[in-house]
């Protein structure tokens, strides 16, 4: 399957998390890409569909969320590199340069990826979604130099810009 959009909400709470979930899935035809905890008490919801479902269960996700709402993101036109690499690592052809970029969130880690691999041309090696990381996220990118620095620039302008 061909994922191009998709939608990631992140929050604080568990419980809220499963609500959310149920709010999301209710509310529009869409595939579930990831549903979990993760550390330290984070729920993160990874869905994908055609860009009208994905739009109205995340509308519904969102106002389901409450206060507990920690990040969201909604990404079409995605690059093919991204959702294999969330979480499993991809072996790159060249290890010319590699950049890590750490975030708060899951869904800053999946658009920095994102932007980076439309900037220049890297290879994603990775997106680490919070366990593995103490609740943090982490994106792996490698390439040329110029290009991993390009990409990062990219990538940390927009997390900067998130807050």
């Amino acid at each position: 399957m061909n994922i191009d959009v998709i939608g990631v909400l992140e929050l604080s709470s568990i419980a809220n998390g499963f609500k959310t979930l149920d709010a999301v899935v209710k509310e529009s035809p869409v595939t579930i890409l990831k549903a979990e905890v993760i550390n330290p008490g984070k729920y993160l919801i990874i869905i994908t569909g055609d860009i009208a479902s994905v739009e109205s269960a995340m509308d519904a996700g969102v106002e389901a969320s409450g206060g507990t709402l920690i990040d969201h993101i909604l990404l079409s036109r995605m690059d093919e590199q991204v959702i294999p690499s969330i979480n499993s690592c991809q072996t790159p052809l060249e290890w010319d340069a590699v950049g890590l970029l750490e975030t708060y969130s899951v869904a800053a880690a999946v658009e920095a990826a994102d932007i980076s691999v439309k900037e220049a041309n890297i290879h994603i090696v990775e997106i680490i979604t919070g366990n593995e990381s103490g609740g943090k996220a982490m994106l792996k990118i490698s390439g040329t130099v110029g290009d991993v620095d390009a990409a990062m620039s990219s990538a940390v302008a927009m997390v900067r810009k998130k807050g």
